[in-house]
């Protein structure tokens, strides 16, 4: 008897042993693996803050200790409500506070001016429990400074080009109006071939504006004149314009006014005015010939809504997240019309939201898309 319980006890004691061993080697894994992580975030390109659910910060890696001239030790443990000294932290905090108030997991650009002058990108990522609930942050910050003097030069470049090629084509232009006004002295082919220059000459000068336009938002020089105005008629206005064109290409424009007059909204007339020519024109251009553009304006709530369909080509599905970006171009579209600048809707969007209004859009490839934006009331 004495024998049996040695040898239970001697089992007890091997197992237990076998046990502890593999704890310690889970362990000395894990601690393993979170070594590598934390000298994986450490050496990171990019800054990194991870903070918990109450907003309190729980790791700073060096690059971000860099961004901000801070050390860890300053700010672990601290929430966004206890702000530390280091002044240049301050605008972190900022940004981070818009993004909770708002609830939205969207980018944000951040610019510092020490220790040195950069232009930062933050980007919130959830992290979440093994239950799945929401437990922290985690903010990348991506150093765009670079890019940003890359789009500067980009952007100087292109107006002082736009703006030396301008004056030589606005002669050109009046060169043309005057051969043309002639009665006498020209035979029809060329008269064919001076209207032929006419509709060159008037495409470059309209993507050259469409580039002032485009250096000018970047810049913040793109100016609003806000006032009261009656929106349908700005919008039958710019319909009377277009319907030339639409008819030289052999589609259908219509306007379809609003059943009941519409409040006046206070808007910037001559650049809503642009807007709603840019998507006038890209309907038009994009849809085959012998088909619809139609046009709507009503109310909904406390908003103006426009909307704009066509029967065209469509947009791919793989091409709508880009469609709003500047220079961007479908596939169709650049064989459809391959002088097409890939800055209208770019423009459009521009416009619509320093409006407070919002531009998005519907489509079905080879059936047609419906452009649609809304502006309070």
């Amino acid at each position: 008897m004495r024998d049996y319980f040695e040898l239970l006890l001697i089992a007890i004691i091997f197992t237990l042993t076998v046990f502890a061993i593999v704890l310690i080697q889970r362990k000395k894994k894990i601690e393993s693996q979170r070594d590598e992580v934390r000298m994986a975030i450490d050496y990171l390109f990019d800054g990194l803050i991870m903070t918990n659910r109450s907003g309190q910060i729980l790791k700073v890696n060096p690059k971000a200790e860099e961004m901000f001239g801070i050390k860890e030790n300053e700010v672990i443990g601290k929430t966004f409500f206890q702000k530390p000294e280091n002044p240049y932290f301050t605008n972190f905090y900022r940004v981070i506070s818009v993004m909770l108030e708002k609830g939205k997991q969207e980018w944000k650009e951040l610019s510092i001016e020490k220790p040195k002058e950069l232009v930062l990108r933050v980007t919130p990522i959830p992290v979440f429990d093994k239950k799945g609930k929401p437990s922290g942050f985690i903010y990348m910050l991506h150093d765009v400074t670079r890019e940003k003097e890359i789009d500067k030069i980009k952007s100087e470049f292109i107006t002082i080009v736009a703006h030396k090629l301008r004056t030589p084509l606005s002669e050109i232009k009046w060169a043309i109006d005057v051969l043309t006004s002639e009665k006498e002295g020209l035979s029809a082919a060329q008269r064919e071939i001076l209207e032929k220059c006419r509709g060159t000459n008037e495409r470059i000068i309209s993507q050259i504006n469409s580039l002032l336009n485009v250096s000018e938002i970047e810049k913040g020089l793109f100016k609003y004149k806000f006032k009261f105005e009656l929106f349908e008629d700005i919008v039958a206005e710019v319909v009377q314009n277009m319907n030339q064109f639409a008819r030289d290409r052999e589609i259908s424009l219509k306007y379809q006014e609003p059943v009941s007059p519409l409040p006046e909204v206070r808007i910037d007339k001559e650049k809503i005015s642009l807007a709603i020519h840019n998507l006038i024109d890209n309907a038009i251009r994009y849809t085959p010939k012998g088909g619809k553009v139609t046009l709507g304006l009503d109310r909904k709530g406390e908003y103006l809504v426009f909307s704009i369909r066509d029967t065209g080509i469509g947009i791919l599905q793989t091409e709508r997240e880009r469609i709003f970006t500047k220079f961007f171009r479908g596939k169709k579209a650049m064989k459809i019309y391959t002088e097409g600048s890939g800055l209208s809707l770019f423009v459009v969007k521009n416009i619509i939201e320093k409006h407070n209004g919002r531009v998005w859009f519907e489509s079905k490839e080879a059936e047609g898309s419906t452009f649609y934006f809304k502006l309070p009331i």
